[in-house]
């Protein structure tokens, strides 16, 4: 058995699945351990230069993903006729071992790990990035009890184009298929595929086996596609009404049917995960932030806009430094007439905050506020005071007396129910 693949020496299998085989390695050139993914497909004759050409073009996708709760990708390549993915290494367990040895989690630890990788998922389809294969498997829990998903763009690398021969076993569609959305089993992937295997997941965490578990692939995708799904509340007694009615709704069979967005789902959870603090510290926020938020709020947005986008570009701005320069060209967007395109990154913001910063600090407050004046700008009246409701609570929980925004949601929310 072949022990090096070009700098890298494989020291210990970790795992191995039905898209390849994952090492431990060590990098000769910059000294450190890794986790090298193969992917050796077999018998593919001419179409390994296709393959390889949709691989490379989707490790590169995936490398530029830059998140908490996704292992970063270093290299990648093609080697000896076997395509390859160098990426962090990080230690833990996979979900699935945990369920498999401690069986269901407490609910507000599933609807943790739930949010979690909700807010990973809002992260990834804001770079217009799929995950196509979300499972126990590809969700690791490291000793810290930080959530990591794995294997991003595996999936979309062996996804055929139409016309295209299946480079899967058994010509069978990329993906797991106890875990597959309807639409993704007919080659239809979409953000909403995501949510819908999210959705098999947390169903699992809390009930310790998947809806549909049984028969063959063929049968399998029958049942996610024309059967109901088995009443959560048969498999386990105790879940609240709330979270069953949130992971029936993920396990709609139309994409349209499930939550707006992943940022949503992870919005809808935060009722069964015990308030966190605030982070821990952070540096002084850079200077320019409050400057250019002067800019914005004398009338000149435009102006605003260019200057947020000129600090993003400064090289090593802290990570909660540019959250806050995302909000505010996202604030500037907005005042420019562009509600849905601020609406949806305030939204993909407020992930890497949750994850980064914690829920109880005042930026994922400020950002939660303004996605809910946006909404009232939509006309989604609902959404807006369900979100205005409980921000409102939390302000007055966590917010000083003396802070001029502690009753800035109740007072919108009021004026929202005086108008109806």
């Amino acid at each position: 058995m072949r022990r090096s693949l070009r700098q890298y020496e494989l020291t210990r299998e970790l795992g191995r699945g039905g898209m390849g085989v994952v090492w431990a390695a060590y990098d000769r050139d910059r000294g450190r351990e890794v986790a090298v993914k193969l992917l050796a497909p077999r018998g593919l004759g001419a179409e390994l230069s296709t393959l390889e050409r949709r691989f490379l073009r989707e490790a590169h996708l995936t490398s530029r993903l830059e998140h908490p709760g996704i292992p970063a990708v270093h290299d990648h390549g093609s080697h000896e006729g076997e395509l390859y993915l160098v990426m962090d290494l990080v230690r833990g367990r996979g979900l699935d071992a945990a369920l498999e040895s401690d069986g269901p989690l407490p609910v507000e630890r599933a609807a943790d790990v739930a949010r979690r990788a909700a807010e990973v998922l809002a992260y990834a389809h804001g770079q217009n990035v799929v995950h196509r294969d979300l499972k126990p498997s590809n969700l690791m829990i490291t000793p810290n009890g930080e959530i990591k998903v794995l294997d991003f763009g595996v999936a979309a690398a062996l996804e055929p184009q139409p016309g295209e021969t299946r480079f899967t076993a058994a010509n069978a569609t990329p993906g797991t298929v106890v875990y597959m959305a309807p639409e993704q089993a007919v080659g239809k992937a979409v953000a909403a595929s995501d949510l819908y295997s999210l959705g098999c997941v947390l169903y699992e965490l809390l009930t310790g086996v998947p809806p549909f578990s049984g028969g063959s692939p063929f049968m399998l995708y029958h049942q996610h596609a024309h059967e109901p799904v088995p009443p959560l509340a048969d498999r386990r007694s105790g879940v609240p009404i709330g979270l069953r009615a949130l992971v029936a709704g993920l396990l709609e069979k139309k994409p349209e049917d499930r939550p707006a967005s992943a940022a949503e789902v992870a919005a809808l959870l935060a009722p069964w995960i015990p308030q966190q603090g605030p982070g821990p510290a952070a540096a002084p926020a850079h200077p320019r932030l409050t400057e250019i938020a002067a800019v914005r709020r004398s009338g000149r947005p435009a102006r605003a806009l260019e200057e947020y986008r000129d600090l993003m570009d400064v090289p090593g701005l802290g990570h909660a430094d540019l959250l806050a320069a995302r909000a505010g060209s996202a604030l500037c967007a907005g005042a420019l007439g562009r509600t849905r395109e601020a609406l949806d990154e305030l939204k993909s913001v407020l992930a890497e905050q949750r994850s980064f910063l914690g829920s109880g600090d005042t930026a994922v407050l400020d950002t939660r506020y303004e996605i809910g004046v946006l909404l009232v700008r939509t006309g989604e009246r609902l959404a807006a005071e369900e979100l205005l409701r409980r921000l409102a609570d939390e302000e007055e929980r966590v917010l000083p007396v003396a802070d001029a925004r502690r009753g800035r949601s109740r007072a919108l929310l009021d004026r929202l129910r005086r108008m109806a």
